[in-house]
């Protein structure tokens, strides 16, 4: 799967406290992924650090098929040099569990969380 990060997007001020804890209770990855415990870029094998905000990206090459992106915003676990890759696409393990950032969706909290209005 490929993905953007949303660098710059809005800290979470959810009860889950960060973008990790919050991806930690609503991520649900696969057995596999949880047992690795390793950032969620493919080609990546530093240990997890940091929830980031990303949307699903389809690259252009199979735009052709008619498959289209996701404007929905999610959270996965990340290394912080793979987080620190502004407005990048990255290429993720298919397993590791997306969290919806929509509050509605999760802890159902008040506070900044999803695309700013």
């Amino acid at each position: 799967m490929v993905v953007k990060n949303l660098n710059g997007s809005p800290q979470t001020v959810c009860g889950c406290g960060s973008w990790l804890n919050h991806w930690r209770r609503y991520g649900k990855p696969s057995a596999a992924f949880a047992q690795r415990q390793r950032c969620a870029v493919v080609v990546c094998d530093h240990p997890i650090e940091l929830g980031v905000p990303v949307q699903k990206e389809v690259l252009d090459g199979v735009r052709v098929l008619g498959m289209r992106g996701d404007a929905s915003w999610y959270v996965l676990p990340l290394c912080l040099a793979c987080s620190q890759k502004p407005e990048s696409a990255l290429m993720v393990d298919d397993g590791c569990g997306l969290a919806p950032t929509s509050l509605q969706e999760t802890c159902g909290m008040a506070g900044t969380a999803g695309p700013p209005p």
